[in-house]
């Protein structure tokens, strides 16, 4: 194996790892082992059907962790005999914007935000489009490859000048041309959609979305920071909104990681859940798991405490010491 050829499989495996569970459903469109074929979405109670792939422990001391499961998606176990256990420790939460039925952006907005808020937020947007040429297009099922070359180019651009102001670190960034290898054709499939607002044919806010049923899972967005002061997020969380309506999509899916801007638009905060499949008749692996265990209920108990998080966060830790990293790196080569 050639050294791009590895560094191809090492992104890979790094962005597996990091989703696990939300990277098996939205993007390999399958069920991890251990599970049955079936989710149920318990927000709506629809059904969602995947196929299961079967990857039973090997030897005695393996610990299978499967990260990152939302709790608001039902998966029942699937564990064939009693050579095999399942641990859950909960850790941070997710937050969401349930769209239920009857209810669109407009009354959404009037149940979410105050009177003020909703009047600043059409107040920011008339402004923006009074004095710019502005569009909102969801590429969806269709996109020239040359556009959404262009447009990845100019998504990376916006992310890493957003998080350089923040002085925050992004690794999405480090893993960019995985991701633009990934999403083209699974916006072509109607799997994964690319919103942009244009200023004129100059993007200037981007979202990229995972689709699953009626499930939209906000993974990547950024905006241009010269846009700043019309509060960009709010005028993409609307049109998100008003999308999932039209589409049929009842679950907007922010993701983990708190934010005021979540907390502001979401009415539905939920725990995600790690499971860790061990063999009980091993020592060694009944050790491993219960170590594993401790040490994902003490990290989840530091982010209670706003250890992890507030006092300390780690990506203004890991921004220090690999910006000179991110300010020489080329996605396009990676």
């Amino acid at each position: 194996m050639d050294t791009i050829t590895r560094t191809k499989s090492s992104r890979k495996e790094e962005v597996i790892s990091k989703l696990g569970f939300l990277y098996s459903i939205f993007i390999e469109n399958h069920i991890p082992p251990f599970y049955q074929e079936a989710i149920v979405n318990t927000l709506n109670d629809n059904c969602i059907k995947l196929p299961a792939r079967q990857a039973p422990i090997k030897g005695n001391s393996t610990v299978v962790l499967i990260p990152n499961i939302p709790d608001y998606l039902t998966v029942p176990l699937k564990i064939e005999n009693v050579s095999v256990q399942c641990k859950r420790v909960r850790q941070y939460q997710g937050y969401l914007v349930h769209l239920k039925e009857g209810i669109d952006c407009k009354t959404y907005l009037s149940e979410q935000l105050s009177k003020r808020n909703i009047k600043n937020l059409y107040a920011k947007q008339r402004k923006l489009e009074a004095g710019h040429k502005i569009s909102y297009i969801f590429h969806y099922g269709d996109i020239a490859k040359e556009h959404y070359d262009f447009l990845f180019s100019e998504f990376y651009s916006m992310l890493k000048s957003r998080f350089l102001e923040k002085r925050m670190y992004n690794n999405n960034l480090l893993y960019w041309k995985f991701y633009y290898d990934l999403a083209y054709p699974m916006i072509l499939e109607k799997k994964a959609s690319l919103f942009v607002i244009y200023d004129g044919e100059k993007p200037i806010t981007m979202t990229l979305n995972f689709l699953l049923e009626d499930i939209v899972f906000s993974y990547i967005q950024t905006y241009d920071i010269n846009y700043s002061n019309y509060n960009m997020g709010d005028i993409s969380m609307v049109k998100h909104i008003e999308w999932c309506k039209e589409s049929g999509f009842t679950i907007f899916d922010l993701a983990m990681g708190q934010t005021d801007y979540k907390l502001k638009w979401c009415n539905h905060i939920y725990n995600f859940e790690h499971h860790l499949f061990f063999n009980p008749g091993s020592s060694f692996s009944r050790m491993k798991s219960h170590i594993l265990s401790q040490k994902l209920r003490l990290r989840q108990y530091l982010r209670d405490k706003n250890i992890i998080g507030k006092r300390f966060q780690m990506d203004k830790f890991l921004f220090k010491r690999r910006v000179k990293r991110l300010n020489n790196f080329n996605w396009k080569e990676s």
